[in-house]
């Protein structure tokens, strides 16, 4: 496993997030009052229903994919976590990567402390020790 990984699932879960918002708001969308879509100014009658509607279900099928992608990963990150001794490095990835808290809140989860360094340097040096004894 590596930091690489971690971000990895962590950016997919947040991509995942923000399609799920973009979705809604192609639910609602926003006209002007003349009731032509404020997006374009042709003059030409458009079907901002229509063309949502395609967009929704675009979007729809990327978030299956990128759901099974971080599932996936989950699967791969989940099973290395029960082969990590240090009870504290376990909770800092799970804190951080998997729940996407910022290093303070992951800080005071783990230590009782608000810091943003402390976490992510323990994080750091523990991938820094894995790597020079793979070596």
């Amino acid at each position: 496993m590596t930091i690489d990984k971690l971000e990895q699932y962590y950016g997919i879960s947040s991509n995942i997030e923000a399609i799920e918002e973009e979705i809604q708001t192609l639910y609602n969308p926003v006209s002007s009052p003349n009731g032509r879509p404020m997006e374009g100014h042709s003059n030409t009658p458009s079907n901002p229903t229509e063309r949502n509607a395609m967009k929704i279900v675009h979007l729809k099928e990327q978030c299956e994919a990128e759901r099974e992608r971080m599932y996936a990963l989950l699967e791969e990150i989940e099973a290395w976590l029960l082969t990590v001794k240090d009870t504290e490095i376990v909770s800092i990835i799970r804190w951080k990567y998997l729940l996407r808290l910022d290093w303070k809140r992951v800080n005071m989860k783990v230590y009782g402390y608000p810091s943003y360094d402390y976490s992510r340097k323990r994080l750091r040096r523990y991938f820094d020790k894995l790597s020079e004894l793979s070596e």
